[in-house]
């Protein structure tokens, strides 16, 4: 079914259309109807008939303004400090990947902010009465090195990820914040002064997000959006993105990810063999059930240890499943709390 979405018009008929609408509405459900519907908009034409009930749609484009007139706001609110971030991951990828930033609205908005401005940001938002938000996390706490608790607004209507790097490690380690900083473009129709990184960063950060997430579930908006690249007409610096992937120690999860767009049916041709090359030995069974996760759309999850061993053989390099694994065993005995030091006390968390 992914045909529909990766050849468009291209691709041949279902052979059993009520199987294909409730491929599509799943679909919907796990990435939108809105994003849904722009997806299999070609296939739809094709067919003649409207894949995404469109009720549906128009419903979750009022929701996803709604969220975007608060973010909005905010975003004005801090550039208006003189405060520059870089927005990540939905908001930017809306507007850079698809033209409508209704596409990708969710419900918080990632921020990449320069170490030297955090204190400022937090501050400056404190004062607003934003607040930390302490979610159910797991035993050893939050470990990511790259961001913190949401920071969550008065009205809660607004949720802001702040980052101090653009993903965790390793991927740092090559893709820095002033590099994504420097190369990057302003978000025009946004109404904000806000940044976005530019596409090869945002491929590059498409790969590390959906290792982070071992492929699954929540992986899934990752490769929606590297498949929209693969499919516009906007050039992409692979030598960049090779180099990024080896410097930064995720060349393995880069070649999963490359081969499993490959996999579903997305145009790779640009893509250098380098990242084509498909998993072996131990890796090659769990990148099928990764193909075949996303090819049902997660009609099952894989339970705690399949996501702990899929990690190990094909999400990270073996160094880098050991720095994780290092984190978690320290956590269990002081669980990392995931906020920033030296917090104003009125951005304090909030009581559980």
């Amino acid at each position: 079914m992914w045909a529909l979405v990766t050849r468009g018009a291209d691709a041949p008929p279902p052979a059993n259309m009520a199987e294909a609408r409730r491929w599509c509405a799943r679909l919907a459900g796990l990435a939108s109807p809105a994003l849904a519907a722009h997806l299999l908009a070609e296939a739809s034409a094709s067919l003649g008939e409207a894949l995404v009930d469109p009720k549906s749609v128009a419903e979750s484009r009022l929701l996803a303004r709604f969220k975007l007139q608060h973010q909005r706001r905010w975003a004005d609110a801090i550039a208006a400090q003189g405060i520059e971030t870089v927005c990540l991951r939905g908001f930017a990828a809306g507007i850079t990947v698809f033209g409508d930033s209704a596409l990708r609205a969710q419900g918080d908005m990632d921020l990449l902010v320069r170490e030297a401005d955090l204190r400022a940001l937090v501050s400056f938002l404190a004062g607003q009465g934003f607040r930390f938000f302490r979610p159910e996390l797991r035993r050893w706490g939050m470990i990511s090195d790259a961001s913190f608790l949401p920071f969550v607004s008065p009205d809660g209507e607004c949720d802001i990820d702040i980052h101090v790097l653009p993903d965790c490690y390793p991927a740092h380690l090559s893709l820095t914040t002033d590099r994504v900083f420097a190369a990057a473009r302003r978000i025009d129709g946004a109404g904000s002064g806000l940044l976005a990184p530019c596409l090869s960063h945002a491929m590059a950060l498409c790969v590390t997000n959906a290792a982070k997430d071992k492929f699954d579930l929540f992986a899934l908006r990752k490769v929606i959006d590297a498949t929209a690249m693969l499919r516009g007409r906007q050039p992409l610096d692979w030598d960049e993105i090779l180099r990024l992937a080896r410097d930064g120690r995720y060349l393995k999860p880069a070649r999963a990810f490359f081969c499993l767009l490959q996999r579903l049916g997305a145009p790779v041709g640009a893509v250098p063999p380098a990242l084509l090359r498909p998993p072996a030995g131990l890796a090659r069974p769990v990148f099928e059930r990764v193909a075949r996760d996303f090819r049902d759309l997660f009609s099952t999850r894989p339970s705690m240890a399949g996501l702990w061993w899929r990690e190990i053989t094909l999400c990270a390099e073996p160094g880098v499943a050991l720095h994780n694994g290092a984190l978690r065993l320290r956590g269990l005995v002081r669980p990392h709390e995931g906020l920033p030091a030296g917090l104003p006390a009125s951005a304090l968390p909030r009581a559980e």
